[in-house]
Formats: structure tokens, C-alpha cells, sequence
């Protein structure tokens, strides 16, 4: 399923991603897993790498597998898709809510309700509660980001407060990506025509 408009930028942007840590205090991120423009064509194209979805190959049922790994591998559940850490959980369910009104369990939840896992009446009984397990995981969880980030409380408040800045206001690779993406369609429609 797609993103809606404005919730995601281009994941091979390395470019956009070391220039906004470098004009908002110049975060070390040195190494930070990232793949840039050419690189992802690199590995693509010239290295023959192919990039599977892995679930949208076969059918998947979640409660069935999440029952599965509770019974083989006594695996606790956690409630969304990228709770599983303390930053993926403290970044979706509170940062891209309260900073962008973004709430990633609309497109998780749609997932399940086009598959016939979910009614749409469960998923909107679902999102009418907080983005967050608990206000006690919420609590913790800012605690815990505040401490990792060398952040306080004022300082977390006036990011958020803030006014949002695109991605487009940086440094960016998405140009470099258009027009190669650009080219190899139109090479690849004279290629069938021929």
C-alpha cells in the first residue's frame, strides 16, 4: 500500500538526511545505516540485487502469526507495527502524531482491513484511542529519548512547537533520482518499441 502524500520523503536520500542532521546541531551519524541514490542504482542495476517485499509475496495472517510465535517462541506482542524499540515506538506514536499529525496505524491498519483481517469499525475503535500503549509507556518512553538524545523537557517541547520544515527546504537527492528514474523509462519504452 502507498503512502499518502506528505508522509514519507525518498529512502535512498542520504544526502537529505546528513544535511538536515548537519543544520539541526550536527547529530554524529556517521554510522547510521543508509544506501544514497547511487548506491540503491549500483546494487540494482550493476550488481543485479533484487528488493523484495518480503509479505507481499505470500499470504499473511497476522493473528496467525503472531499466535505462532507466542506459542513456539513465547514472543510478547507489542500493539503496532514498529513498537518494537523504544525509539521506533517513541517516534511513531508520539513524534509524527504531535509534529506532523501523521499516524502511521491509518496505513497499518488499512493493510489489514483490504486483506479481510480487520473491519474498518475495529480499526476506527482502534484509532480513536491514543497512538501509544499506555500514558505510563508514554511517560517512560519520553524519559527514556529525553536521557538517549542529551534533550530536556523544554527542549523536546520546542521542537515540537516549531514550525514543520520539509524535506524539500534541504539539500536533497530527489532531483539526481527523478531524472534517472526519468531516463531509464524512457530508455526502457524505446527498448520495447525497437
Amino acid at each position: 500500500m502507498a503512502m499518502p502524500t506528505g508522509w514519507n520523503w525518498l529512502k535512498y536520500d542520504q544526502r537529505n538526511i546528513r544535511n538536515i542532521a548537519k543544520a539541526h546541531g550536527g547529530a554524529r551519524i556517521a554510522t547510521y545505516p543508509s544506501i544514497g541514490t547511487l548506491q540503491y542504482i549500483w546494487a540494482t542495476y550493476v550488481q543485479g540485487i533484487k528488493w523484495a517485499s518480503i509479505l507481499d509475496l505470500m499470504s499473511f495472517n497476522k493473528a496467525a502469526a503472531m499466535s505462532s510465535l507466542v506459542d513456539r517462541y513465547g514472543y510478547k506482542p507489542y500493539p503496532y507495527k514498529h513498537y518494537e524499540s523504544v525509539f521506533t515506538r517513541f517516534y511513531q506514536g508520539y513524534l509524527l502524531p504531535q509534529k506532523f499529525g501523521v499516524d502511521k496505524r491509518r496505513l497499518h491498519l488499512s493493510t489489514l482491513i483490504i486483506s479481510g483481517q480487520m473491519t474498518r469499525q475495529a480499526a476506527e475503535e482502534d484509532l480513536r484511542s491514543i497512538p501509544y500503549p499506555s500514558t505510563q509507556d508514554l511517560h517512560e518512553d519520553t524519559e527514556y529519548f529525553l536521557k538517549k538524545m542529551g534533550w530536556t523537557a523544554a527542549q523536546l517541547k520546542n521542537y515540537l512547537d516549531r514550525p514543520e520544515q520539509p524535506h524539500a527546504n534541504y539539500a536533497s537527492e530527489q532531483w539526481l533520482w527523478d531524472a534517472l528514474k526519468d531516463a531509464y523509462l524512457t530508455f526502457r519504452s524505446h527498448m520495447r518499441k525497437a
